[in-house]
């Protein structure tokens, strides 16, 4: 193919950059998948042993239903039809190395269905797990589990590959996999830190994927800053500690969406700084906690502006209403982690008398509040929420019975109150009550970019003809894929 170099005048810059193209530069669909938390059915050799009773009752997860949850969110993705799956950390309950062989034999199908998938490590997902266990003799014994080297070798085809560019030995890559689209994936690790240099290293990378013309996406198991106040007291560790810090480094790189999991809750926070430069952290839910998320991405045919939709596993065999079971698992979960997590941070104990006392009286009461306030969470657009302004007003009045009966812990208390005010408010502090944008439909205009082109000529006799992104015009249509200036708009050749 011979190539005839031209020139176009600067005027057209703008046109060949912005303008929308037809159908050949097909928009591109991504499914987000997070918090799977897979079990291999091999680990449970009676569902009625004591040991794993015991785990079900404060485990903020349907763990027993992982498996058939797994299967029927499978079939949903592969009925999208997207063009790529991503899938952010915790693919299984704790590292277990049976659980990961079970995941992998399932990801087959994606792959039979040619729908690529990369994925992440989460903090459940490598290392040692107190929990990793084989629950069988109504006891349980420790499980086998995997390491990072492990993990790399087990994933080598969702991301560990040749296809990847690696951050040294590190499970940080990136991956172009689609022209106009490069995906920077960051290990934040088991307790939500990064290797170093990692973190100038995403940054440098996105600013050249944008210098070449490519819009980017990272994706990190924790979310990259706060979504509501004193979250890492409640969650320890969810986000890093010098967040503030990377989320400048982020933008000033020209970074604009991050997709998180973790929380297992599918909510959006947005943080705007004092130039007006925005990121975005897309946390998604997990499909074996309320209400069963997973989100459809869609960029549109220039890759300039992102579509989130979020969408719930509403049926699964064996229940007639699954939301509503699904939902009455998380309100009972959450309230008996919130009675431990109250009992390790006050020093209270809950004894479940007839008669309580004031310890017990405060564990039972925000041990309830709590349940309800997180299942408002997990619904997303709290502040639509007509239980949530009744749900705040139980946290005041609460706070002021301890400060006027002087009961121990009001400072805690106090901080869970504001935690709970930022949560049904959607806002991640005091200070950003503003800030608030839709949990499960948004659209994200992204960054605009130049895609290379610095020099270009109006010649009318040349409308015809096709152009690489730096200008150079073609002989014919191309045969190979990219993305490629045709009649003053953009198009993507697969």
């Amino acid at each position: 193919m011979k190539l005839l170099r031209i020139t176009l005048p600067i005027s057209i810059i703008l046109l060949l950059c912005f303008s929308s193209t037809v159908a050949i530069g097909a928009n591109k669909k991504i499914c987000v998948l997070t918090d799977i938390h897979v079990m291999a059915s091999s680990l449970l050799e009676d569902e009625n042993n004591k040991e794993w009773q015991e785990y079900l009752k404060t485990s903020k997860s349907m763990i027993d239903l992982s498996v058939p949850i797994f299967d029927a969110i499978i079939n949903k993705i592969i009925l999208e039809k997207p063009d790529l799956l991503l899938i952010v950390g915790d693919l299984t309950k704790d590292s277990e190395v049976e659980s990961h062989n079970f995941v992998l034999n399932k990801l087959t199908k994606f792959k039979q269905s040619n729908i690529p998938v990369y994925v992440i490590p989460g903090n459940h997902d490598r290392g040692w797990m107190q929990r990793a266990l084989i629950f069988k003799n109504d006891t349980c014994v420790t499980a086998e589990t995997i390491d990072n080297d492990g993990f790399e070798k087990l994933y080598v085809n969702y991301g560990y590959g040749l296809d990847t560019e690696r951050y040294g030995t590190t499970l940080n890559y990136l991956v172009e996999p689609f022209p106009g689209l490069t995906l920077i994936c960051i290990d934040s690790g088991i307790w939500c830190t990064f290797r170093e240099g990692c973190i100038d290293w995403v940054c440098e990378k996105a600013k050249a994927a944008q210098d070449k013309g490519n819009q980017v996406l990272v994706m990190m198991h924790h979310m990259i800053m706060p979504h509501y106040y004193y979250q890492n007291n409640i969650f320890e560790l969810s986000v890093p500690t010098d967040y503030s810090d990377i989320r400048d480094k982020f933008m000033q790189a020209g970074i604009k969406v991050v997709l998180s999991g973790h929380s297992h809750t599918s909510d959006i926070t947005r943080y705007v700084d004092a130039s007006g430069r925005e990121l975005y952290d897309v946390g998604t839910g997990s499909p074996i906690s309320y209400p069963c998320d997973y989100r459809v991405l869609t960029f549109d045919d220039t890759f300039s502006r992102l579509s989130i939709v979020t969408k719930s596993l509403t049926t699964l065999d064996g229940y007639p209403d699954f939301p509503s079971y699904a939902k009455e698992r998380l309100k009972e979960s959450v309230k008996n982690w919130t009675q431990k997590w109250m009992a390790e941070k006050t020093g209270f104990e809950f004894e479940d008398d007839e008669e309580f006392g004031n310890n017990n009286l405060v564990i039972s009461v925000l041990s309830q509040a709590l349940s309800n306030s997180f299942t408002i969470h997990a619904e997303g657009n709290e502040p639509d929420n007509p239980e949530s302004k009744e749900a705040v007003l139980i946290f005041e009045d609460f706070l002021d019975y301890m400060k006027r009966h002087n009961l121990d812990n009001a400072e805690i208390i106090e901080n869970i109150s504001l935690s709970m005010k930022s949560i049904l408010g959607d806002y991640p502090s005091e200070n950003d009550k503003y800030n608030i944008v839709n949990d499960r439909t948004l659209t994200i205009q992204m960054p605009n970019l130049t895609d290379g082109i610095r020099e270009i000529v109006n010649n009318e006799t040349k409308k015809s003809a096709w152009y690489t992104l730096e200008g150079v015009q073609l002989s014919e249509k191309p045969q190979h894929p990219g993305v490629y200036i045709y009649q003053g708009r953009k198009h993507v050749i697969k």
